[in-house]
């Protein structure tokens, strides 16, 4: 009955001929007859959708299933879990926002994975969650800087390693407080500092990329395009394009877009007209675009943003996570300073070189990730023709699917002790198993489910590794860490989304 309230109620109960001329009876006699035609139409493409699974929590009415997915996500997916461990094929949850999704059990992923865009499609399926048209979120931009991720970022981090290691070194001495003695810091925003000017040493090049205001803009596009999609979401699609221009969040985000334009322009002239050392990202998209990118400055500014939506927050969330983790296993530092000064001294500095040997690290990042996934489902993807699997399930076009992830890493038939932080968990399972690359921090396999899967795994794993690790290197290089009162900060869950507390603190020590 929604939908019938979603239906404009301007025709007149009675039609007054001294009022409505010939022409308008017509008009509304013609709307009459369409309009409940296209209510129709609406309704059996709704049930088109349909799939025919169970919907959790379906004792409770829609508004406490809203609820219970915004704050009680993880229990409710742990539910699914172990109904999907019994055999259930798939499950239905209501989201936030009131919309439908569908969660497979975890054994098809191998199946799903391999199947083209134009039956599951990543980019689509966000641009739906998000209101990518309005929000930016999805721009036309994703798909051209994931191709230059992979085809140029990633083979050229061996030679990039230099300038992050310099980086990262001027970005810790501008952001990081004069620390002698203990110190309490809230290590969430000393990352937002230092990520956005590491990331876009490789993005822009410099001297953009120590420009506080670019440093700004990169850090909070994010959080103002989900803050536009926040807010055009509950508005009808029919009423979209007439209410966003009114939204102060739509006006806020288009006022950093355009601020990125001008800085893009400056950029893309100083480098048009300069011999530079480093090729970045900038350079490489511009080479890999049709002719006239070189000039569309909006076109460019979207790229770095996307860059930065794609980039920066993850990989801040990810080494605040670590840092917590560092913080609250103290007996961890040690044996990591000892191999990473190991390595240093064999391959004279930290290099490509150096990072390939740091096996503890790579094994603590990779149960960091463990612990503190970014999500607690994975492999979104939007349906996009009616698809039937090898056992005869059955998706309907134009559902969102997903798969759950986290309950997995929690599943004790597959981890030892899976409640407890093991920081060489991994660094075992690479000895034991014979399969060092099935458990590297950037693995991505249906095991490894924190990246994605598939075609759409993330692209830009790999400079987000060597970024960390540097990051983490000079880090235990220069400093001790300590739990404020013994306790590592609490995780915020909120939905499906699983961050690293913003407000949450830490103790910090020049080493000694």
């Amino acid at each position: 009955m929604d939908t019938l309230r979603s239906i404009p109620t301007f025709l007149p109960g009675k039609i007054d001929l001294e009022t409505y001329g010939p022409r308008e009876i017509h008009l509304v006699h013609v709307l009459a007859f369409v309009l409940p035609i296209s209510y129709l139409l609406l309704v059996l493409f709704q049930r088109q959708k349909n799939v025919k699974a169970p919907l959790l929590a379906s004792e409770l009415d829609e508004g406490r299933r809203k609820k219970k997915f915004t704050f009680q996500c993880f229990d409710l997916l742990k539910d699914g879990y172990e109904k999907a461990k019994a055999g259930l094929a798939m499950y239905r949850i209501t989201t936030s926002d009131g919309s439908e999704e569908v969660l497979l059990n975890h054994k098809y992923l191998k199946e799903l994975k391999d199947l083209p865009d134009d039956c599951l499609n990543f980019i689509e399926a966000i641009k739906v969650s998000t209101v990518g048209d309005y929000s930016t979120i999805t721009s036309s931009s994703a798909e051209h800087v994931a191709h230059v991720v992979k085809s140029d970022l990633t083979p050229s981090l061996p030679r990039l390693i230099p300038a992050l290691v310099e980086e990262v070194d001027l970005s810790i001495q501008r952001a990081f407080p004069e620390i002698d003695d203990w110190t309490v810091v809230k290590m969430n925003k000393l990352m937002l500092d230092v990520i956005p000017q590491v990331s876009a040493r490789i993005f822009v090049g410099e001297p953009l990329c120590r420009d506080l205001r670019w440093i700004e803009l990169s850090r909070d596009y994010t959080l103002e395009a989900f803050a536009a999609s926040r807010a055009i979401k509950p508005w009808h699609p029919w009423l979209r394009p007439f209410v966003y221009r009114f939204l102060p969040e739509m006006r806020v985000l288009h006022k950093t877009l355009a601020e990125a334009r001008d800085f893009m322009t400056k950029i893309a002239v100083d480098r048009g007209t300069k011999q530079t050392k480093l090729n970045v990202m900038f350079d490489w998209m511009k080479a890999r675009s049709p002719a006239g990118y070189e000039t569309d400055y909006e076109k460019q500014a979207m790229a770095q943003v996307s860059l930065s939506l794609a980039a920066i927050h993850t990989t801040s969330m990810a080494s605040t996570h670590m840092l917590y983790d560092l913080a609250a296993h103290p007996e961890i530092v040690a044996p990591l300073r000892e191999e990473l000064e190991a390595a240093m001294a064999e391959t004279g500095g930290l290099n490509k070189d150096t990072l390939t040997r740091l096996k503890k690290m790579d094994s603590f990042m990779k149960e960091s990730q463990r612990a503190n996934p970014s999500g607690l489902t994975t492999f979104k993807r939007l349906v996009t023709k009616d698809i039937t699997l090898k056992d005869g399930t059955f998706l309907p076009k134009g559902v969102i699917i997903n798969v759950d992830s986290s309950m997995r890493y929690m599943d004790n038939t597959l981890y030892e002790d899976p409640e407890e932080f093991d920081a060489w968990r991994y660094l075992r399972l690479r000895e034991t198993t014979g399969s060092a690359g099935h458990h590297q921090f950037v693995s991505s396999n249906t095991e490894s489910l924190f990246w994605g899967q598939g075609r759409h795994a993330c692209p830009g794993r790999f400079f987000a590794n060597a970024e960390i690790k540097v990051i983490l290197a000079r880090l235990l290089l220069k400093y001790d860490f300590a739990a404020v009162g013994g306790l590592r900060p609490k995780n915020l869950i909120f939905g499906a989304s699983v961050s690293p507390n913003p407000e949450g603190e830490i103790f910090l020590r020049a080493r000694r």
